[in-house]
């Protein structure tokens, strides 16, 4: 599973998208913080406070060791059965090496982050707010949910599929609104966009 991405993390009204696709450039937004590439971890928050750890290696009860990418597949599928595992990684958003036991996470909840490529475990991590994939729509959609292409990152970060050609005003007012919602499941169409825009 590669956890280096052929995208940019762009900064959005105190947000942080993580944008893709062969027609990235033309979405016009600002400036990219890192990336392309971007390094991309998955966290999970600790119970007793308000920090992540991104695992780099479990090791299990009787003494298994599992490295990046298969520990998280461990985690998902066997984390809550060994609560004394030692999760060993860094901390989001310091980037500072930590280790815990497994039963001090909240497995249930996952926040994907990045930082730039080929500097992972040596600055800060930021945290992902929304995927974007930019490409030319083949149907009548410019705004539809997405698959992003790392299957781990399913179930915490919302993506979707933006045409390059909806942006201006009514593009930050759409991206505003999947921001504040956070909504997986918005569809519009080229001719919802018309009307929004009075055309």
């Amino acid at each position: 599973m590669p956890l280096d991405f052929p995208g940019a993390i762009i900064p959005f009204s105190r947000h942080h998208l993580l944008v893709y696709g062969p027609d990235a450039d033309a979405l016009g937004l600002a400036e990219p913080l890192f990336g392309p590439p971007v390094h991309l971890r998955p966290g999970y928050r600790f119970f007793a406070r308000e920090e992540y750890l991104l695992p780099a290696e479990v090791i299990d009860d009787h003494g298994h060791r599992f490295a990046t990418p298969d520990c998280y597949e461990w985690i998902e599928r066997r984390g809550d059965a060994f609560p004394r595992s030692d999760i060993v990684g860094v901390l989001a958003p310091s980037g500072e090496k930590h280790s815990a036991f497994m039963k001090e996470m909240d497995l249930a909840e996952m926040a994907p982050f990045a930082t730039a490529a080929g500097q992972a475990g040596h600055r800060p991590y930021i945290r992902l707010d929304l995927a974007l994939e930019a490409r030319a729509q083949p149907d009548e959609y410019a705004l539809t949910p997405a698959e992003f292409p790392i299957p781990l990152f399913s179930r915490a970060l919302p993506c979707y599929r933006l045409a390059p050609g909806v942006f201006g005003a009514v593009g930050a007012a759409i991206l505003a609104q999947l921001l504040a919602s956070r909504r997986w499941d918005w569809k519009l169409t080229f001719d919802e966009i018309d009307d929004m825009t009075g055309a």
